[in-house]
């Protein structure tokens, strides 16, 4: 009895210090020499470092089925990251980005929607086109600030596109008062 109570002991404590190892990858042979098994965790940790240096981390966001942080080779392309992001959404705009770049490590890929702009044709002819001005463009408005310029957005994605510049006195918060100061700066 009492040799199984110390064979329980050792095994509960070898199992304690091997579970103890994070990053540490016992190999299956029954090899009891230390010299060796410090041998294959340096090996495993150079390993590791190689690896990890040939790759980049890059933030995939907006329309896409899946947005996260992925790792990808270095040399890799915006087109591998969308994808390894389960592709764009319905109501993207994945032409806005040059998907041919190359990543780099940290980057941030946005992919807008039909409904953003890019910075060219947000305004044309001095105006701003409210079915296609971004947050950061809406707030260049006076009286718009980024709560109104997010229930602007939200209103355009839900409802689609405006008809009329005073469709924008449909949204709460935006009336007569607040319209009357944009009216000649805004389009649709």
């Amino acid at each position: 009895m009492k040799n199984i109570i110390i064979l329980l002991l050792v095994l509960g404590v070898s199992c304690l210090i091997g579970c103890s190892k994070q990053g540490e990858v016992m190999t299956a042979e029954k090899n009891t020499s230390s010299a060796n098994y410090s041998v294959n965790t340096e090996q495993e940790a150079i390993a590791t470092t190689t690896q990890e240096a040939s790759l980049v981390y890059v933030y995939v966001c907006g329309c896409v089925e899946q947005p996260g942080v992925y790792s990808l080779k270095v040399g890799a392309r915006v087109c591998e990251a969308l994808e390894m992001a389960g592709g764009v959404t319905d109501d993207a705009r994945p032409e806005a980005l040059n998907q041919a770049e190359q990543v780099k490590d940290g980057q941030t890929i946005y992919v807008p929607s039909l409904y953003e702009a890019t910075s060219n044709d947000e305004v044309e002819d001095g105006l701003v086109n409210i079915n296609q001005a971004d947050k950061d463009m809406l707030m260049t408005l006076p009286g718009i600030g980024e709560s109104k310029a997010d229930i602007i957005i939200q209103y355009r994605e839900e409802h689609g596109s405006f008809e009329t510049i005073e469709e924008l006195m449909d949204i709460p918060g935006i009336k007569e008062g607040v319209f009357n100061k944009i009216k000649s700066l805004i389009k649709v």
